[in-house]
């Protein structure tokens, strides 16, 4: 192999690599939590339709793809490449990365929480409450760091 091949190699299998690891199971957790979220505020038709089940299942592809591709780019540069562009792009950047984070911890404490509930046995249910549990620290350890850092800004 080329010495000048093997950066687009690595290249290629984070890329791969964070589709695999990030990609399809915030797609998975993403269309969970925007399905159920439809049907609790009564939109049912909008879950269970042909066409909108399948804007759904596409809205999901999509974010989950993004956050893919963003995490492999800070794989690849760091940080700072969330950054690139304008400042507008960059903003937007942040915003669905943050979010679709967001939506993934949310969607894996609720998801750990409602095995709990449903009492599938002890081994589910403490394993959902660690989960569960895991989750929330998760988000609020992130959220009282965002929110120093705002402060220090």
């Amino acid at each position: 192999m080329d010495s000048t091949d093997r950066p687009m190699l690595m290249a290629t299998l984070v890329y791969i690599g964070s589709v695999l690891l990030v990609g399809l199971p915030s797609m998975f957790v993403l269309h969970l939590l925007l399905s159920d979220l439809l049907v609790a505020l009564d939109y049912d038709h909008l879950v269970t339709g042909g066409g909108s089940g399948l804007l759904l299942v596409g809205v999901s592809l999509l974010l989950g793809l993004q956050l893919a591709v963003e995490a492999a780019a800070i794989q690849l540069g760091g940080l700072e490449t969330l950054g690139r562009g304008s400042r507008r792009v960059a903003m937007a950047r942040f915003l669905v990365l943050t979010l679709g984070v967001f939506a993934v911890l949310a969607g894996a404490t609720w998801i750990g929480f409602s095995t709990a509930v449903a009492g599938f046995g002890w081994s589910a249910v403490i394993l959902g409450l660690l989960v569960g549990f895991a989750g929330v620290a998760v988000l609020y350890r992130g959220a009282s760091a965002f929110l120093d850092g705002f402060r220090r800004s």
